[in-house]
């Protein structure tokens, strides 16, 4: 009997602790005008691109973000980084590809702005080509 309420508790144990996430939860949030990702401390991890005065939009199932400057993608599900950033110009995903490039500018097109360049590529939702 003795051994058996051992085993009971040892299985119960082992059944409610379960391996610790070593990223924890990441939560989209808007902070001081703008739209980041914090995770369970609430310490900021990135910026979310803004696009028309509010977080970029998913598509393909990746949003765009922002970093030391540099755009790069995030899943829409976990929010975390699929696509470390590193391009200075990127478009959303369409199709499973998105234009991008490392050198490029803006540029006032009426009261929009524009990225112009020599330099786009295409990339597919793990970074490649």
């Amino acid at each position: 009997m003795k051994n058996t309420f051992i085993l009971l508790i040892l299985f119960v144990a082992a059944c409610t602790n379960p391996a610790p996430n070593t990223q924890g939860k990441l939560s989209m949030l808007e902070m001081d005008h703008k739209w980041v990702v914090v995770d369970e401390q609430k310490t900021v991890l990135y910026d979310v691109f803004l696009y028309d005065n509010g977080p970029d939009a998913p598509a393909d199932g990746l949003y765009r973000i922002v970093k030391d400057g540099k755009i790069g993608y995030a899943d829409e599900s976990t929010n975390a980084i699929v696509i470390e950033p590193q391009y200075d110009c990127a478009y959303p995903f369409e199709n499973g590809k998105a234009k991008v490039s490392t050198n490029c500018k803006t540029v006032k097109d009426g009261e929009y702005d524009v990225w112009e360049s020599d330099a786009w590529q295409f990339i597919n939702k793990t970074g490649g080509q």
